[in-house]
């Protein structure tokens, strides 16, 4: 057999030789790669890879707080007649009052949720004005009733960073104490009314005192004064009417809540 077909045979079963062994080290090395990724799954999914997340997961129904304080406000008030009478309405600085939050979490559901009651002192009124053929103003006269007020509010509340924004709606009552009239509490005025409120604010928290911002409305379901004030025939009704703008300092109680647990 020549030499060069002798070394051409050679040549080739090396090449082969080689190409083999090189192709089995290939698939031995993804046959490893294979199973060393599928024990790094496994792992990845044990029951015990996520024990130090869970521990860090904060149970936010457990959280409560109770605020007690007070607010002072600026208001301005009206009574709205369903005729056509002529008044304007009054404004006043006299509201103030003292009251109760508890924020908690409503049916273990929903953390936003809160509650504010108090009492409250402050006017509400409005101001007769008398005109002439032309229109001209002859007199007003105002008429200030100071109340005792209780609002039964729901407070829903978001917390962001050191503040809270706030949304109240809810009933409240008011009893006429006294008046600025000479004499004395008309008798067609209905001492007492339930009525809806309403409004939002900011808070500010500075642990453990908060200092609240709001704006609240206040409208009358009860009749201000006796529908048959004018007329027998034609009734007028009314409906006292308020918006407050007012300022409180809050003070946390305890430590804010319900347990010690704080994981899941």
């Amino acid at each position: 057999m020549p030499a060069k077909k002798i070394i051409s045979i050679s040549l080739m079963i090396l090449f082969v030789a080689t190409a083999s062994a090189v192709f089995a080290q290939n698939v031995d090395d993804k046959k490893k790669e294979g199973e060393k990724k599928t024990v790094d799954i496994y792992k990845e999914f044990s029951e015990t890879s996520f024990e130090d997340a869970a521990m860090k997961v904060k149970d936010s129904t457990v959280l409560t707080q109770h605020l007690i304080g007070i607010k002072a406000g600026y208001s301005i008030a009206k009574v709205g007649f369903s005729q056509d009478v002529d008044h304007t309405g009054i404004k006043s600085p006299i509201n103030f009052g003292i009251y109760y939050t508890y924020y908690h979490s409503l049916w273990n559901s929903m953390p936003f949720f809160g509650f504010q009651t108090g009492l409250e002192y402050a006017e509400i009124g409005y101001t007769d004005v008398v005109k002439d053929k032309d229109k001209n103003i002859i007199s007003e006269e105002e008429q200030r009733y100071q109340t005792v007020q209780l609002p039964l509010l729901s407070q829903f509340r978001v917390d962001f960073w050191k503040m809270r924004l706030m949304l109240n709606l809810g009933p409240y009552g008011y009893y006429i104490t006294s008046t600025s009239l000479k004499d004395g509490i008309p008798e067609t005025t209905n001492k007492a009314g339930i009525g809806i409120m309403g409004g939002g604010g900011l808070a500010l928290v500075f642990k453990p005192v908060e200092l609240h911002l709001e704006c609240n409305y206040r409208y009358a379901m009860s009749h201000f004064c006796d529908p048959k004030i004018y007329s027998e025939q034609h009734w007028t009704y009314t409906h006292a009417n308020q918006l407050t703008f007012s300022l409180g300092l809050f003070f946390r109680l305890g430590d804010g809540k319900k347990n010690k647990q704080q994981a899941l």
